[in-house]
């Protein structure tokens, strides 16, 4: 299991209250369109899979970036139980 960050942007209503509620029902950890979900590497697939088949290439942005837990710099930020804990997105 690998921590994944899943951010989109995607511009119709439709198709994106749809991604809202599919990351919504992996993660309670998120915020507007970027959701921090924990995922193996066959469910990752599984969810580009999910998600791109509904979505348009030339409207529509989605990224999976694995969150690598053992290096202490960081480029993103991640609030957990009243602690700060930082990592780096590669």
């Amino acid at each position: 299991m690998s921590r994944v960050l899943v951010g989109y942007d995607i511009h119709d209503n439709r198709r994106r209250r749809w991604a809202m509620h599919q990351l919504r029902a992996l993660t309670a950890c998120y915020q507007d369109s970027f959701f921090d979900c924990t995922l193996s590497p066959q469910a990752s697939l599984a969810l580009w899979l999910k998600l791109t088949e509904r979505l348009v290439p030339t409207e529509d942005g989605l990224i999976l970036a694995w969150l690598d837990p053992c290096c202490q710099h960081a480029l993103g930020q991640r609030w957990a139980h009243g602690g700060q804990n930082l990592y780096l997105i590669i």
